[in-house]
């Protein structure tokens, strides 16, 4: 007896065969007591299959979520580094426009200072456009030490000298004699001079003679140039 035969082979069973097969789709099997029917190995297979289809669904559901995961941990490290590189770079260049405006600041206020100390020195010993000129050199007798106006000598080192120090050896020095208040020219030469030379026209003195005219005589100098600015 076959435990599953064709429809055409139940139909040419009698009865009391008939009744030992079922119906299994187009096909039927024998009923045999006990023993599972392909239907049952069927639905527990499907089951079977289903547990492990829905097991993998939930496993690859985790694994793509680990995933994710770990995609969203590592772009926003990448965006918090590129922000910190951002911001360093940012807080650099704000620093390094810091310093330059610090030095110029600093630049400026040595300058003024230096410029202050020599003015105040040259206007001490000299006068008007003498104490100009003065200043110039004295100013190169200066330099600025934490903060403070120091005195140099001639070759830029530096001296325990005061500004009023300075200010007595310049105005004792020869070479400015001729910028110091009080100081005669030597000389026959110069305008308005004594000891037999001849006056000189304005255009016939040289610089330093119409200083020092200015200097001990300020009228002569004031119509000795009108008159030459008028020709």
């Amino acid at each position: 007896m076959k435990y599953k035969i064709s429809k055409a082979e139940y139909e040419a069973l009698d009865a009391a065969m008939q009744a030992l097969y079922k119906a299994m789709g187009d096909d039927f099997v024998l009923v045999v007591e006990g023993l599972p029917t392909i239907s049952d190995d069927l639905e527990g297979l499907r089951n079977q299959v289903q547990t492990l289809l829905t097991e993998k669904k939930e496993e690859k559901r985790k694994r793509d979520a680990a995933e994710a995961e770990q995609r969203r941990l590592q772009e926003e490290s990448q965006r918090a580094n590129g922000e910190y590189e951002q911001l360093y770079t940012s807080s650099q260049q704000a620093l390094e426009q810091e310093r330059t405006r610090l030095a110029e600041l600093t630049a400026n206020i040595e300058r003024r200072d230096l410029t202050s100390a020599a003015s105040k020195v040259s206007s001490s010993i000299a006068d008007g456009e003498n104490a100009e000129i003065l200043a110039e050199f004295v100013q190169r007798r200066l330099k600025i030490v934490e903060g403070q106006v120091k005195v140099t000598d001639a070759s830029g080192n530096l001296t325990i000298a005061t500004l009023d120090d300075l200010a007595k050896e310049f105005q004792q020095a020869p070479r400015y004699a001729s910028l110091v208040r009080g100081t005669q020219a030597n000389g026959g030469g110069a305008a308005g001079g004594k000891g037999g030379g001849a006056t000189k026209t304005w255009d016939q003195m040289t610089g330093m003679e119409r200083v020092e005219l200015r200097r001990t005589n300020p009228a002569e100098h004031a119509r000795m140039k009108a008159a030459a600015e008028a020709k």
